[in-house]
């Protein structure tokens, strides 16, 4: 008991270590500015006091209850910069419990939660304010009270998951079910359980309907890099992945049920490629594999020692070298001081009603900060497909009437041009001529970190 007590205890310490270190080493560097884009939008929705409407964007909005807790300004700042730190730490706490519950070696629970605690998607979710750091912690509260047969807390922690993202109410759902199908344990309460959150599910998107938002928006698919070695913003590790291979392996047994649930699984992750929120989750479910794999190497009696000591070192160095890669450019992220006083410079010289055109990864930043509607962000891109192609044609174009044609029609007045938006557009070799050739555009700001062009018509 103590010995599980202590590692309890490191567990979350260095859950805390994790979470903090980004925005910590940010602020040392003298940029106190909030790191994940998401949450910028998050925030704005959440400030603008209407939760079924964007009205910068001037379209629907999914229903998220959050919204529904109004604070005042110093509340606030605890919401979105401290609670999904604790939500981390206490869905670390809950995951330790949970998976003591399954009668699995403390060794490999500490291996299975460390390997968690360290992923780059743990980082994301529960840093700043997104609606991961409470989906998350709602699944493993859900799980925790369906381990200890409290029924009706269980149902409250799921039921609520809806009313926040629909989407992640259907995918914690079939995951559910899926556990139900899987395992011969809990089966009457999971299957009492299930049918609530269906009901809360279909609930979620009545209302959702009901006040204007098209269900079809939910969530978006689109190719996305899932490798955190090589840059992804919400991905896995590959060492992860060979080591889930391997526990996949291990803990195969016969029968149809085994063969079902893998096959489940493979299709989640396969979804997984072209979804974040399905990443989030796999991610989450694949560390149980990944720990009893580790675990396995561990203990497994090699012929030669120190080829076994090299492989497990070679796979701790490759998992921390990913955390350490997602960490270091999250902490190099924008935005960045010089960034913000070039958005606060746009503010004060535009008209509300004016369109800024920026890269679509920044446009919630920009909108926070300037409150102006950015031409696309994460959202609008995947919404709006002819804005889509108009962007392709304003950056591609050479022809100026065409580009002042669709400039007009959007009432772009103003072009933020950063490191991640000026390789895209020299790639399209548009914009950048016509800015340099015509006097149509003017470099009204500029400093190490972004330029602000202006269109004059």
């Amino acid at each position: 008991m103590i010995n599980e007590k202590k590692y309890l205890v490191i567990l979350v310490l260095l859950a805390g270590l994790l979470l903090l270190a980004p925005s910590t080493i940010r602020m040392l560097g003298h940029n106190n500015y909030m790191i994940n884009s998401e949450a910028y939008n998050n925030i704005r929705l959440y400030n603008q006091g209407d939760m079924q409407y964007d009205s910068l964007q001037g379209h629907s909005t999914s229903l998220n209850v959050l919204d529904l807790i109004r604070l005042n300004e110093s509340a606030r700042q605890i919401l979105f910069n401290i609670i999904p730190i604790l939500l981390g730490l206490i869905t670390t706490i809950l995951a330790y419990l949970v998976l003591h519950k399954q009668n699995i070696s403390e060794k490999t629970i500490v291996a299975i939660v460390t390997l968690m605690i360290i992923s780059p998607i743990f980082i994301y979710a529960f840093t700043n304010y997104k609606i991961y750091s409470f989906v998350i912690f709602l699944n493993v509260l859900g799980l925790y009270f369906l381990m200890h047969d409290k029924i009706m807390f269980s149902i409250a922690a799921f039921a609520i998951i809806p009313f926040i993202d629909p989407f992640s109410g259907i995918v914690t759902m079939v995951l559910l079910l899926t556990y139900m199908f899987s395992s011969q344990k809990h089966q009457a309460s999971t299957k009492i359980i299930s049918i609530a959150l269906f009901a809360a599910v279909i609930l979620s998107l009545i209302l959702n309907s009901f006040y204007g938002y098209n269900i079809l928006h939910i969530t978006t698919f689109s190719v996305h890099n899932i490798l955190t070695d090589i840059g992804a913003n919400v991905g896995i590790s590959f060492s992860i992945i060979i080591l889930t291979i391997i526990g996949l392996i291990l803990l195969w047994e016969d029968g149809w049920r085994t063969l079902v649930t893998y096959i489940l699984l493979l299709l989640f992750f396969v979804i997984s490629l072209f979804n974040d929120t399905v990443r989030i989750y796999v991610n989450f479910i694949i560390m149980i594999y990944a720990g009893f794999a580790f675990i396995y190497l561990t203990r497994r009696k090699w012929s030669i020692t120190i080829i076994k000591k090299t492989t497990i070192l070679l796979i701790i160095c490759s998992i921390f070298f990913s955390t350490l890669v997602y960490t270091n450019n999250i902490i190099r992220s924008e935005p960045t001081p010089g960034y913000i006083d070039a958005l606060q410079f746009v503010k004060e010289q535009s008209l509300p009603t004016e369109v800024v055109l920026c890269s679509p990864t920044m446009g919630y930043v920009v909108e926070y900060y300037t409150e102006r509607m950015a031409f696309l962000d994460d959202s609008t891109q995947y919404y709006n497909q002819q804005k889509n192609i108009d962007l392709e044609t304003i950056a591609s174009s050479r022809n100026l009437d065409r580009t002042e044609k669709l400039l007009k029609e959007y009432n772009i007045k103003y072009i933020i041009i950063d490191k991640e938006f000026e390789p895209y557009l020299k790639d399209k070799e548009g914009l950048l001529f016509l800015i340099d050739t015509s006097n149509k555009f003017t470099s009204i700001y500029k400093n190490t970190d972004v330029e602000v062009w202006m269109y004059i018509e």
